[in-house]
């Protein structure tokens, strides 16, 4: 991967970014590369730094011939989710979706969708 693919790599990661009280900072995390994390005096540069960290990253799994994780932005999702529950709220929530006159699957869908 050229430098500038890894670079373009990078900006699909998700940065978390968090005031931090205690280090009287901002805290960036990029969530998808465990254990990656930077920090800034400013939103600005605690992005700046992430996206750097990102690619260093990124770099070092490349040249110790690693597998890369796949930015969740590029990653396609079926829409499908294999879930075990307890049998009695699949009874309940089966219940409640057949009262609303839904089908399970569209119950549960706009529940989370509610939540999210």
């Amino acid at each position: 991967m050229k430098k500038t693919k890894a670079k373009e790599m990078v900006l699909k990661y998700r940065v978390d970014i968090n005031w931090s009280e205690e280090d009287k900072c901002y805290i960036a995390n990029i969530p998808e590369l465990p254990n990656c994390m930077t920090h800034g005096d400013t939103m600005e540069e605690a992005v700046a730094m992430a996206k750097e960290a990102a690619q260093g990253y990124v770099e070092t799994l490349k040249q110790e011939g690693l597998p890369i994780p796949v930015p969740l932005a590029e990653k396609r999702f079926s829409g499908k989710i294999a879930l075990r529950i307890d049998p009695n709220l699949h009874r309940d929530i089966a219940l409640k979706a057949s009262m609303e006159g839904a089908s399970l699957s569209k119950y549960i869908e706009e529940r989370l969708r509610k939540s999210a």
